[in-house]
């Protein structure tokens, strides 16, 4: 048991109590009992000659024999046992790296076949990849292997989702397009133009090692092109919507939601 006049030699040195306990290996309510004499939950009325023992301080004392729960898993020392085992752990290594590795999301659940919304859920799926993405430091920041691959992986996925997205909006929605809106030829070509763009970033990014700055590059870029090609359509959707009755739009999404189907089954030819 630690003596009186080592916590008070500590207290003298500057030390507050709940440092003064942690050196002494006491709790800072007990280091209080020890220096004062006086319980450390302020329930007790002080005398004057009390109030000025040697360590006694003047603010109230109830912190020291009720302090604030610590969180352990704060502590450098649990961060790195934590990450130690995980890392040992070949069975946890592989759930991470498979974790949510995936679109978020049906592309066209139940009945909903209206052209718009079917493709804009499809960019919210694509759109959710894109944040996964950006969450996970790359070669540029530091990242791990582990993370680095993670990377890859759903740039891939990404770059799958495209594959079906883009042909069925080229046989659906840019002829809509074209059809329909007074500047339906400026609006198609410039959405295929940025279509275009988008998949040379994902043909440079597939030639690309996930391990090297070039990549962190290219996925900045293809972040950027696909952002701004989902904002563009999104307002050409929004013509469509006014312009294209509801049972044009619904055959039409039909027809996009066949040919996705048709791409998953692995045959050439939509009903």
């Amino acid at each position: 048991m630690p003596t009186r006049s080592q916590v008070v030699d500590l207290l003298s040195d500057g030390l507050d109590y709940a440092e003064a306990g942690r050196r002494l290996g006491i709790p800072a309510g007990q280091a209080f009992l020890i220096a004062t004499g006086l319980p450390a939950d302020g329930g007790d009325s002080l005398t004057t000659a009390e109030q000025h023992r040697p360590g006694m301080p003047r603010e109230s004392t109830q912190h020291l024999s009720d302090p604030p729960p610590e969180n352990p898993t704060g502590k450098d020392a649990v961060r790195r046992w934590v990450k130690h085992r995980a890392a040992a752990d070949s069975q946890m290594r592989r759930a991470a790296e498979q974790w949510d590795l995936r679109p978020e999301g049906e592309r066209a659940p139940g009945e909903v076949h209206e052209l718009t919304t079917v493709l804009t859920r499809d960019h919210d799926r694509v759109t959710a990849l894109l944040k996964q993405v950006q969450a996970l430091p790359g070669a540029k920041k530091g990242g791990s292997k582990s993370q680095r691959s993670r990377r890859g992986s759903l740039v891939g996925l990404i770059t799958e989702a495209l594959q079906s997205h883009e042909p069925a909006e080229q046989r659906r929605l840019w002829p809509a397009v074209r059809d329909v809106l007074e500047d339906g030829d400026h609006l198609a070509d410039q959405g295929l133009r940025q279509e275009r763009e988008g998949a040379g970033t994902l043909a440079a990014l597939s030639e690309a090692s996930p391990d090297t700055e070039e990549f962190d590059e290219l996925v900045e870029q293809l972040v950027d092109r696909l952002r701004r090609h989902v904002a563009f359509e999104d307002a050409v959707f929004a013509l469509l919507r006014e312009n294209l009755p509801q049972e044009d739009r619904e055959r039409l999404g039909s027809g996009v939601v066949r040919a996705w189907e048709a791409a998953r089954r692995g045959t050439e030819r939509e009903e």
